[in-house]
């Protein structure tokens, strides 16, 4: 398995097979079919590194996806969150029907976002409404999807495919081939077997504002392809010798690696929230240094765009340099949820003493 057997090999010899892939404007709309072959040629569907334990080799697996091919990356992330959920809090019989499922090619993704003026809602036992931003539709079988309830939102693992697919909307700069189109599930029963836990599962922290950590390390590898990328260009072009792209060259590098030792940071948190899961310090903390993780990435990656941009310069905005769609996928897939809300809880954090720079978890 990818966590007990040389992980961060395993993870490397896949990246690079995904960098290695053919690419072409005309298909990146596709779901990534050929990168998800790659992954389920190996334990990755079934049996990713999810213990709490093992949460640094998962980052550094979503850095080195994300790092191969970034819409790739962002719904293989999708699949490890279900996992992640399943494992949390479905029953044994769910377990093992998703892990056989995963292991005969099967890919799960998790919706939370409601289409506007058509929420997903439940009317005895039948839904109602449709999901937005359904990332991965075109090559899933199955997803989490949340429903409002007096209690909180509740989880339905569904099967989609009875499910109607609007692809009308979603023509995006980048992460194209991420395909977040809308899906309809009106009409569709609710068997036992698709319900997920209890419902507030979902938004229980502090995992599901640590979960932040695992997109931002997807990003993380986008940013690090970026670096490759611009590198190689001043490399190829005998460009690296200048003394301001070495400047650059020197302070890409310096984002990169900082954004890896925030991942590291968020592996720390989430390793001492999990092994003293009633600590409310210890939970406290994870949620700032999630918010801190994807605060910090976001701020690295925009700067490794920027430098990137110049190092290379109008080439780079080209087709088929490679830098043309890392820039667009990068730059859309950056623009996650609430990075506002995110950056002042983190100071409200600070302020109250929850979260300090410098401290470990």
């Amino acid at each position: 398995m990818l966590h007990k057997l040389r992980p961060q090999d395993e993870a490397a010899s896949l990246r690079r097979a995904l960098v290695a892939l053919p690419r072409s404007y005309e298909t990146e709309a596709e779901f990534p079919h050929a990168g998800f072959a790659l992954l389920s040629g190996s334990s990755l569907a079934a049996d990713p590194p999810l213990e709490p334990t093992a949460i640094g080799d998962l980052l550094h697996l979503l850095a080195e996806v994300g790092r191969g091919d970034l819409g790739v990356g962002r719904i293989y992330e999708g699949h490890v969150n279900a996992l992640l959920l399943i494992r949390a809090y479905g029953s044994e019989a769910q377990n093992a029907a998703v892990r056989n499922a995963a292991a005969e090619g099967a890919w799960l993704g998790v919706w939370n976002t409601d289409a506007p003026g058509k929420p997903l809602t439940e009317n005895d036992g039948v839904l109602s409404g449709a999901k937005n931003f359904a990332s991965g539709v075109d090559g899933l079988t199955r997803a989490i999807v949340t429903v409002p309830d007096e209690v909180g939102r509740k989880m339905l693992l569904m099967p989609l495919a009875d499910a109607p697919v609007d692809r009308s909307w979603w023509d995006p700069m980048g992460m194209r081939g991420s395909g977040s189109h809308v899906v309809d599930f009106t009409g569709l029963e609710i068997e036992d077997a698709h319900r997920l836990g209890q419902p507030g599962d979902y938004t229980r922290e502090p995992w599901f504002s640590g979960g932040a950590i695992r997109f931002a390390a997807v990003q993380t590898g986008g940013l690090h392809a970026v670096f490759d990328v611009a590198r190689d260009h001043l490399l190829r072009t005998d460009r690296a010798g200048d003394p301001y792209q070495a400047q650059r060259l020197a302070r890409m590098g310096l984002h990169v690696d900082a954004a890896h030792g925030w991942l590291a940071r968020g592996a720390e948190a989430w390793s001492a929230a999990a092994a003293d899961p009633d600590d409310a310090v210890k939970a406290r903390r994870l949620v700032a240094t999630a918010n801190a993780v994807r605060s910090a990435v976001e701020v690295a990656a925009l700067a490794v765009l920027e430098e990137a941009e110049r190092a290379v310069g109008a080439a780079g905005f080209n087709r088929p340099h490679p830098l043309e769609r890392l820039v667009r996928d990068l730059r859309t897939y950056l623009r996650q949820p609430n990075p506002d809300g995110a950056l002042r809880n983190l100071g409200d954090a600070i302020a109250a003493g929850d979260w300090l720079p410098g401290e470990g978890a």
